[in-house]
């Protein structure tokens, strides 16, 4: 069962969440790869990113690709380690999903000095990418923002629960929601963020901290739906069932959630599995001297009861 499996997974990365060295290539390992590829992670700690690696796994196999993959485990300092530590291997590319734009400067420096070409995945470099690949991170936040002010009838107060401080997929999701209320709905009244990381279980615990100081409450949107569901669980513990839930990624129990028509209402999709795929493609591509194109923004869409089961997979690792 590919839920069986999931569980495996999420139990073995959490043992080794300080540090992950994995490579993997396609065909047998005698096969010489193509290219061998640098992943520099950010962290380890939520469903999303365990579908990312697979996305890369799997595309690494089809394309005869080498892939060394580190995770920081959201250490600036271990990240900009394992960068460096990966130019000293003489990879090929480097994929990197930063835990800010800037705070990677000084290893990013040494890539670019070896010619090391960057492409970014899921989150942006201030510089130095060749390519980067996700979703509108602001459209994303200005979607969430929008279904949020009318299902409100642009009244009443709203949680901001967040993910990692100044990371830009959290400045576009946060930046991108505020605009749209500010501008559209400024009778809703946003408080916050509480910072929890993407992860479900600082999730539960920021949405207990913030239910206790605004009782009043109407909807919690979280950056992503980790985070999210970890929100739900406080929720549903205290007996609010008044209190609506938004969140950001298209995680499939967020997908099971909107489906029961209930305190879930919306999600909106951040496919980690396809970004990974065609990450690892556009870097080949690269590599291969082929023109590819500055950003690459795979499906930025809103997810409701009324089309969430298009879009739902039961047997999805995500």
């Amino acid at each position: 069962m590919i839920r069986t499996r999931l569980v495996k997974r999420l139990a073995m990365l959490a043992i080794i969440s300080a540090l992950i060295v994995t490579t993997f290539a396609g065909g047998a390992l005698a096969a010489k790869p193509r290219y061998v590829l640098g992943f520099s992670q950010v962290v380890m700690n939520c469903p999303y990113y365990l579908a990312l690696y697979q996305g890369a796994v799997d595309t690494a196999a089809r394309l005869n690709v080498e892939v060394v993959w580190l995770n920081a485990d959201n250490i600036v300092a271990r990240q900009i380690s394992d960068i460096e530590d990966l130019v000293t291997r003489k990879i090929d590319g480097l994929l990197v999903n930063p835990v800010t734009p800037t705070a990677l400067d000084s290893a990013i420096n040494k890539v670019l000095a070896a010619k090391i070409p960057i492409v970014t995945v899921d989150r942006e470099l201030a510089k130095g990418q060749v390519a980067y690949v996700g979703i509108d991170q602001w459209r994303a936040g200005e979607l969430a923002g929008e279904f949020i002010g009318k299902t409100l009838g642009g009244k009443g107060k709203v949680i901001e629960i967040a993910g990692d401080p100044g990371d830009s997929a959290g400045k576009g999701r946060g930046g991108g929601f505020r605009t749209i209320l500010a501008e559209k709905y400024p009778g809703i009244k946003v408080v916050g963020p509480w910072i929890a990381h993407y992860n479900t279980a600082e999730g539960m615990a920021r949405m207990e901290e913030a239910l206790a100081a605004n009782p009043d409450v109407k909807l919690v949107y979280c950056h992503n739906d980790a985070m999210a569901l970890g929100a739900l669980k406080t929720l549903k513990a205290a007996g609010r069932k008044d209190v609506f839930i938004v969140g950001v990624d298209g995680q499939r129990q967020a997908y099971e959630e909107i489906r029961k028509d209930g305190q879930y209402l919306a999600t909106v999709i951040n496919n980690s599995y396809e970004i990974a795929t065609r990450a690892v493609e556009i870097m080949v591509d690269v590599l291969d001297g082929k023109k590819v194109s500055e950003k690459t923004i795979t499906g930025t869409i809103l997810v409701t009861k009324d089309n969430v089961d298009k879009y739902y997979d039961p047997d999805s690792i995500f």
